[in-house]
C-alpha cells in the first residue's frame, strides 16, 4: 500500500493548482485524472476580467485575486520555463448613451476608477468591426494560456510519480476511520476537484451546481488586435494571425475570416460565483475543490492556496467559500 497524504481527483485548474500549494506545505499527493482533452480546463479561455457582469460591479476580492493571481502564474512560468500569463487589456464595446453613462455611474460607486480607463480611441478597430458609440479600457486583466498550463503541470505530475492516468472509479474507493483506501494507494483524506461531474458524485451531488455550456472557435483572420474585446462575448488575440471567439454570438466583422477550431464543455458555476471548497459534514474524509466557474484561473490561485493552508492546518476556511454553508 503507497501512502499519501492527500488523494486528489482531477487534474483540471482546481486540482493542479491544489497540488502546487500542497506541495510547498510538504504534503504529499497523488492525483487521478483520466486525461479528457474537452474539459473545460483545458478549453478555456483563461480571460480575468476585474469587471463582472451586466452589473458592472468589481469582481468579488479582484483587490486581492488580482495580484496574488499574477504572482503565482509567475511563478508557475519561471518554475517550468514557459509563457502562460499574458497581460492584456480588455476594450468593452458600448453601442450607445446609456450604455456608457450605466459605466461611469457605476464606476463612481464601486471604485472601479483603477481599473477602468473611459477616453480610449473611439475609433479603434473600427476597420475591423462595425461602429461603437464609445470603447472603454480594462485595465489590469489578462489571460491563462490553460492548454500550456495544465500541459505542464502533468507532464510535472507524471514526473514525480505524482499522476495516476485513468478514471476514477467511486467502486474502488473504501472510507475507514484513518482516512481513504483507492486501490493501492491509502490517505488521510481524498479531495475532489472532478468540475462538472460533481453531479455524479454521490458525497456532494447535493450541491447547488448551475451546468453552464462556454464555446469557443479559434479563427484565421487577418487582424491585429493587441486588446480584448467583449461585448457579450470576447475576441482574444492569441498570436499574428488567430483570435479566439467566444462562438454564441454573431459577430459582423469587416474582414474575411477562417474557421479552424471549434471547442465546447460545460463548466461548474455556481450562483453567487463564488466556489466550493472544504470538507464533507458527515464524511471529514472527503473534500471539494469546486464551482471556479467562468472567472476559474482568477479564483484558482487564491483559494488553491487558501485551502492547502487549511487541509495542512494553517488557516481556518473563509466561511463565504465553506461547502459546508452553501
Amino acid at each position: 500500500m503507497i501512502s499519501k497524504d492527500f488523494i486528489i481527483v482531477g487534474q483540471g485548474i482546481a486540482g493542479s493548482l491544489l497540488a502546487w500549494f500542497l506541495q510547498r506545505h510538504n504534503k504529499s499527493f497523488i492525483i487521478i485524472d483520466d486525461a479528457r482533452s474537452n474539459t473545460s480546463s483545458r478549453i478555456a479561455a483563461g480571460i480575468m476580467h476585474p469587471v463582472t457582469g451586466r452589473r458592472i460591479v468589481k469582481t468579488w476580492m479582484a483587490d486581492l485575486l488580482f495580484p496574488f493571481a499574477e504572482k503565482t502564474y509567475r511563478e508557475i512560468e519561471n518554475q517550468f520555463s514557459n509563457k502562460i500569463f499574458y497581460p492584456t487589456p480588455i476594450i468593452e464595446l458600448l453601442s450607445n448613451a446609456k450604455e456608457f453613462n450605466d459605466w461611469m455611474a457605476r464606476s463612481n460607486e464601486q471604485d472601479l476608477g483603477t481599473y477602468i480607463d473611459p477616453s480610449f480611441a473611439d475609433d479603434a478597430y473600427d476597420d475591423y468591426l462595425q461602429p461603437f458609440f464609445k470603447k472603454i479600457l480594462i485595465k489590469k486583466s489578462a489571460w491563462i494560456d490553460t492548454s500550456s498550463l495544465l500541459t505542464e503541470f502533468k507532464n510535472y505530475f507524471q514526473k514525480e510519480n505524482n499522476l495516476l492516468n485513468e478514471k476514477f472509479l467511486f467502486s474502488e474507493l473504501l472510507l475507514n476511520e484513518s482516512g481513504v483506501i483507492y486501490k493501492d494507494f491509502s490517505a488521510s483524506k481524498i479531495i475532489f476537484c472532478d468540475g462538472v461531474e460533481a453531479k455524479n458524485n454521490p458525497y456532494w451531488k447535493m450541491l447547488p451546481f448551475l451546468p453552464s455550456k462556454g464555446e469557443i472557435i479559434t479563427i484565421r483572420a487577418d487582424m491585429k488586435l493587441n486588446h480584448i474585446l467583449n461585448r457579450k462575448i470576447f475576441i482574444l488575440p492569441i498570436d499574428d494571425n488567430h483570435c479566439r471567439v467566444g462562438s454564441t454570438y454573431t459577430w459582423n466583422f469587416e474582414i474575411p475570416f477562417e474557421v479552424v477550431d471549434h471547442t465546447a464543455a460545460v463548466r461548474p458555476t455556481v450562483k453567487d460565483r463564488r466556489p466550493m471548497l472544504g470538507l464533507h459534514n458527515n464524511y471529514s474524509q472527503v473534500g471539494i475543490f469546486n464551482g471556479l466557474g467562468a472567472k476559474g484561473c482568477l479564483l484558482a490561485p487564491f483559494f488553491a492556496d487558501h485551502f492547502a493552508g487549511y487541509l495542512s492546518g494553517k488557516n481556518e476556511l473563509m466561511k463565504e467559500v465553506d461547502v459546508m454553508n452553501q
